[in-house]
């Protein structure tokens, strides 16, 4: 089995345990992680991107579900 499917079980596995914050915690680190192979004069505009907190998010996909649903 070639590591990366090990890894991807491993995640799997990991997030099946976690919370929605933790979800969204972790997918909003791994987008900034890949921010950082930018060039510095693109780096901040693509790290802001991946600013919104847990809060901030699931209160817009509220009000979205909210209106969808009516």
């Amino acid at each position: 089995m070639k590591p990366t499917y090990v890894l991807m079980a491993i995640a799997a596995t990991a997030l099946a345990a976690c919370s929605n914050q933790q979800l969204y915690d972790g997918i909003q680190q791994n987008r900034i992680q890949h921010c950082e192979r930018y060039p510095d004069s693109q780096y901040a505009q693509c790290v802001a991107q991946y600013q919104k907190d847990y809060r901030e998010y699931e209160r817009e996909r509220q009000e979205l579900l909210n209106e969808s649903g009516n």
